[in-house]
């Protein structure tokens, strides 16, 4: 990381005292008076009416020297911004990206393109974290289909998690309609008996529409040979970025030891017969295997790649073609711009959704 110029921080501490700190972090002094503006704001907005300034500043102060250290700004205020939402968040759960959002808004954006929908739509999300997937398409998708049912389910290994997901549902009932149900579970999607028992509950009256994941995707070498951000090592949840998985081995190739759960959630997506798979990557590399794993298993229609911003170059089928690496040979269409960001695949019946 390069020097800051003495000349910078001289100009910063002239202009408030603690924009210092938060240059540490920022690195830019836009950012870093954005950021003191929140934290000001959040001090404001938390502190008792009763309490004098300069405990307030005491605060602002301990808040700018966490900040500095390079806790997530997320952490420190308790939320972050999606879509329409506030998601709660906290240490120990994975802080919602903005490259989620986006992809999650465009999926939804997708589905509302292309009416009628099924009257009752089940969408299963998978290592949910926060709940923010679930929360969003929600509320994107409600106001939209008449008279709406939609049915999603989330679930995550981690407890911590679990329980901010429903802090998360509670925090944003304003926009939950009352016909439609949310819920969250703890379960491990490697467990068998998890997925039987899923399997048998829907198979009865109904069945999943579309499952969609953000799953743990960096390698363990690309997690400490510097490229992952040190402040998503040191402080955001291991378990949530890093896979640790019983089919993991230390001699697989470094590049590959982020794909770990793309099987499991192509296993589970095929079990439960889904007609709509979106699982989240790293970059094209990641979603260029992801896309061979789909296409070896041979049960799907169609299989395209979205990037960061995949809402941008319009549905005309003109997007951009790339190679892929896999039995049959054939390459694949990618939509959008930005790094590679998640991997869509549907059966039969739902490529009028996403060939157009």
């Amino acid at each position: 990381m390069p020097r800051l110029p003495t000349s910078l921080l001289r100009r910063a501490r002239h202009e408030h005292s603690l924009l210092p700190l938060l240059f540490r972090t920022c690195r830019d002094l836009p950012s870093a008076r954005n950021e003191l503006r929140w934290l000001r704001e959040h001090i404001l907005e938390t502190a008792s009416p009763k309490s004098p300034p300069s405990t307030r500043h005491q605060r602002l102060y301990e808040l700018c020297l966490q900040r500095s250290k390079g806790k997530p700004l997320q952490y420190i205020l308790g939320s972050q911004p999606f879509g329409n939402l506030e998601i709660l968040c906290k240490p120990g759960v994975l802080i919602p990206r903005p490259e989620t959002d986006l992809l999650t808004t465009h999926l939804a954006q997708t589905l509302l393109s292309y009416p009628p929908l099924p009257p009752t739509i089940h969408i299963l999300d998978l290592c949910t974290g926060t709940g923010c997937i679930p929360l969003l398409l929600h509320s994107l998708l409600h106001p939209s289909i008449p008279h709406p049912h939609i049915h999603i389910h989330g679930i995550d290994i981690s407890p911590l998690a679990m329980s901010l997901a429903r802090k998360n549902l509670h925090h944003n009932t304003r926009h939950l309609h009352p016909s439609s149900q949310i819920s969250f579970q703890q379960a491990d999607i490697f467990d068998t008996e998890w997925l039987n028992g899923i399997k048998a509950e829907s198979s009865k009256k109904w069945k999943w529409d579309i499952l969609i994941s953000n799953p743990p995707y960096i390698s363990p070498h690309a997690f400490n040979n510097g490229s992952t951000a040190r402040s998503v090592r040191n402080y955001e949840p291991k378990i949530a970025l890093v896979p640790t998985t019983p089919t993991y081995s230390s001699t697989d190739a470094p590049e590959t030891g982020g794909d770990m759960f793309y099987p499991r959630l192509l296993h589970i997506a095929n079990e439960l017969q889904v007609g709509v798979f979106v699982v989240e990557v790293a970059d094209m590399a990641q979603a260029k295997r992801v896309v061979g794993m789909v296409r070896e298993r041979g049960a799907w229609e169609g299989v395209e790649v979205w990037r960061d911003f995949p809402e941008q170059g319009g549905r005309d089928g003109t997007g951009e073609v790339v190679e892929v690496d896999g039995r049959d040979g054939r390459d694949v269409r990618v939509r959008g711009e930005g790094e590679g960001r998640a991997v869509v695949a549907w059966r039969e019946g739902w490529g009028g959704v996403f060939e157009g």
